[in-house]
């Protein structure tokens, strides 16, 4: 079975990782820092290591460099921050087999890390001085607690069966479900999106977070609908991970646009997070296209 390392200090974003990759049947050891892991590196003899580049100092290149040293046969999968890129001249360095970009969607994973597994072991010297290069030049973990704001949701014009007025109608009782939904999982906000509009939301965040969460989901379910209708089918599902600062974002369709989203910052289990979210949204759908029929 593959052995895996996951690297990232973020617990609640590392946790979601590590429970999806086990789900998929891999082996999978996490570390929240860079002693740790090359402690487990010692101590395990894995095929790949994700590492996170919001790593505490000396950095995620840092451990990248040392355990490929360590581990010349250790296949390299780099997490970059939020919106950024890695650098060619980094990935060229120490020889990596793979990216995992923030935010990416759940159902992309096993894909990316059997690419990474596959890709070619390039077994050459680390190039020191171009990776302390990089490492002058690496930018700290953001501070700001939540995904980047400024972010212009597209105008989503049909919101397919649930309407405002049907929303409105059981506000009480969607709201209700939605605080049961944060109260379960341990969650910070849930949220209830209707195309680009942000309509109910329950939990410890006020109204500017809610607002800025709802148009980053409103944002990727828009470009999630358009990759579907590239390749040709309809988009029936809506599964997204997103990690700024110390919040995970977790969103699924309820019925056309509508969404509902949760956000956590704690370590719920995935498949506890997946249930609660998926039977909330089915009761939301029930009462709403019942009301629209």
């Amino acid at each position: 079975m593959t052995n895996i390392l996951v690297v990232d200090p973020n617990m609640a974003f590392s946790t979601l990782l590590t429970e999806e990759l086990r789900r998929e049947k891999y082996e999978v050891e996490a570390a929240f820092g860079y002693e740790e892991a090359l402690g487990l590196g010692r101590e395990r003899n894995f095929e790949l290591a994700l590492v996170d580049m919001g790593l505490a100092e000396p950095g995620g290149l840092a451990l990248g460099q040392q355990l490929r040293v360590e581990q010349p046969e250790l296949r390299l999968m780099f997490i970059p921050l939020m919106g950024e890129e890695l650098a060619a001249e980094v990935g060229q360095a120490l020889s990596i087999q793979g990216v995992l970009p923030k935010p990416f969607f759940l159902p992309e994973l096993p894909e990316r890390i059997e690419a990474a597994l596959r890709a070619p072991l390039v077994v050459a010297a680390v190039v020191e001085s171009e990776v302390e290069e990089q490492l002058e030049s690496e930018p700290a973990a953001p501070e700001e607690v939540y995904p980047a704001v400024g972010l212009e949701a597209p105008v989503i014009e049909d919101t397919g069966p649930i309407s405002v007025r049907v929303v409105n109608q059981h506000r009480a009782e969607i709201k209700r479900l939605m605080r049961g939904l944060v109260y379960d999982v341990g969650g910070d906000l849930a949220l209830l999106n209707l195309g680009n509009r942000l309509m109910l939301w329950e939990g410890n965040l006020g109204a500017d977070d809610a607002q800025q969460m709802a148009r980053i989901v409103a944002q990727s379910w828009s470009t999630s609908s358009e990759v579907g209708r590239i390749l040709g089918h309809e988009q029936v599902r809506f599964e997204q991970s997103l990690s700024g600062g110390d919040y995970v974002l977790y969103a699924l369709s309820v019925a056309g646009a509508a969404i509902l989203t949760v956000a956590l910052r704690g370590t719920a289990s995935l498949g506890m997070l997946r249930h609660r979210a998926r039977s909330v949204a089915k009761e939301i759908a029930a009462l709403c296209l019942g009301s629209a029929s």
